[in-house]
């Protein structure tokens, strides 16, 4: 009969798929600070409530100011859209009361149309594209219809806690497991965003939104003055005029032919 190892192999197995599990939890977990686990509760809490802002309204119509400035040029337009969560919009862009560009989003695909014949008509492979190309800030459509609906567009977060300082308020940090991306919220004393900011890796800014007016609109509260911008100094402002929360929307209104109509 053959030589028998005894004793240590289970052990063996058990101690080598502790430390794969630990290997799995470490690159998983968000870089972060020690802080204190029942403030974090509080922070995770408080970004949930933020997130949970007016998700009872899931369409819209309305009018608006969008004013956009980069190094070399200022545009302003006035705005009119239909939009329907979480992926659906049509959104028109006008100058002197003559639109200019029309974008629509079907939930599977965004066109791109041309008024004025600046380009030819474009549909994305993508459902939510970045809108860098269009607005200069790399702002991803579902960000934009996601501000339309009157919501904060946090985007998915496992972790929060307070990020540490000598602030009364300070800011909440969120972190999503197998990101290296953070997003930074600032709330004041009763609980309004004042900001959020998109931090890469290192925790530097990506862009930000500035919270600036929030009007009544039913029994809700809109955000409806607000600053996109980079850290290069492009800037969008938006201010919206007129906002009807859930209207009902036809289906046609997503459906668009190459003329825009």
């Amino acid at each position: 009969m053959g030589n028998r190892i005894h004793g240590g192999g289970p052990s063996l197995i058990l101690m080598f798929l502790v430390w794969i599990l630990l290997l799995l939890v470490t690159g998983c977990a968000p870089l972060r600070p020690q802080t204190d686990p029942g403030l974090d509760k509080k922070a995770l809490v408080l970004a949930n409530t933020i997130l949970s802002l007016n998700q009872d309204i899931t369409s819209s119509k309305g009018t608006g100011w969008v004013e956009v400035k980069t190094d070399t040029r200022t545009d302003k337009f006035k705005i009119a859209w239909a939009a329907s969560a979480p992926n659906r919009i049509r959104i028109t862009f006008l100058v002197a009361g003559h639109p200019v560009e029309t974008i629509v989003a079907t939930g599977n695909h965004v066109t791109f149309i041309s008024h004025t014949d600046e380009h030819d008509p474009h549909t994305t492979f993508s459902s939510d594209p970045n809108l860098n190309e269009y607005l200069h800030i790399p702002v991803k459509l579902s960000d934009l219809i996601a501000i339309l609906l009157g919501h904060i567009p946090l985007g998915k977060f496992d972790h929060a806690w307070f990020k540490p300082g000598d602030s009364n308020f300070p800011p909440i940090i969120l972190a999503q497991n197998w990101k290296s991306t953070f997003q930074q919220l600032h709330l004041n004393n009763v609980g309004k965003v004042q900001q959020l900011v998109f931090l890469d890796k290192d925790r530097l800014p990506i862009y930000d939104i500035t919270y600036i007016d929030y009007q009544a609109y039913g029994e809700s509260r809109i955000p409806a003055s607000l600053l996109v911008k980079d850290p290069a100094g492009k800037k969008i402002r938006l201010t919206l005029t007129q906002f009807i929360p859930n209207p009902p929307i036809k289906e046609s209104v997503f459906r668009l032919t190459e003329s825009g109509s």
